[in-house]
C-alpha cells in the first residue's frame, strides 16, 4: 500500500522458467499477481525465458531447453507462455501488458535467437510468445522490451529487423 500512496498504480512482475529455489517461477508469480490484483493494481508480466536474469549481456536458455531444436524451442516459448498466462487467467488475473523477453536488444534465447546472428530466428521466437499471449489474453498488449532507450540506432536496427522478418508487437 505504500507505493499506492505515492501514486503507483501498476506492477511489473518477472517470471523465469525453472529458477533455483522457486523464486520468480510461475507459482511465485501467482502469489505476487494475486497481491497486485487484491490491491487493484494494473499488471505487467515480464517473461525472461531463462532460469535466471536475462539482460543485454546474457540471454541464456533455460537448462531444460538447452538441447532443443529451433522448432522445439519455439514450441517451448509458446507452451511456457501459455501455461503461465492460463494459470493467471484461471485465477481471475488479467495482465494489461505482457513482455515477451527482457532487454532483448540483441534477441533472446542465445545462440538460436541472437538477433545479430539471425534476426529471423529472433522474430520467430518473439512471435511464438506473441501468439501465445494473444491466444490466452487477446486484449493484453504485448511488449518488446530492450535496453538503452536513448539509442535510436539500436531501436531502428532491432525494430526494422523484426518488421522485415514478420515480427509482431503492440508496445515498445
Amino acid at each position: 500500500k505504500l507505493v499506492q500512496s505515492l501514486g503507483v498504480d501498476a506492477v511489473r512482475l518477472r517470471v523465469w522458467v525453472n529458477p533455483q529455489n522457486g523464486w520468480c517461477n510461475q507459482d511465485d508469480l501467482l502469489v505476487k499477481a494475486r497481491r497486485a490484483k487484491h490491491l487493484g493494481m494494473r499488471l505487467l508480466i515480464d517473461f525472461h525465458y531463462s532460469d535466471t536474469w536475462a539482460d543485454p549481456g546474457q540471454q541464456n536458455k533455460p537448462a531444460a531447453w538447452s538441447t532443443l531444436s529451433f522448432s522445439e524451442l519455439k514450441a517451448a516459448v509458446a507452451s511456457h507462455t501459455t501455461s503461465v498466462l492460463q494459470l493467471l487467467k484461471d485465477n481471475g488475473i488479467q495482465p494489461e501488458w505482457v513482455q515477451v523477453g527482457n532487454e532483448t536488444g540483441n534477441g533472446m534465447l542465445w545462440e538460436d535467437g541472437k538477433a545479430s546472428v539471425n534476426m529471423a530466428n529472433y522474430a520467430a521466437l518473439n512471435n511464438a510468445g506473441y501468439d501465445a499471449v494473444k491466444a490466452i489474453l487477446p486484449n493484453s498488449k504485448v511488449i518488446v522490451h530492450l535496453q538503452n532507450g536513448q539509442d535510436n540506432s539500436l531501436f531502428r536496427w532491432l525494430f526494422d529487423g523484426l518488421k522485415n522478418n514478420g515480427g509482431k508487437w503492440d508496445v515498445i
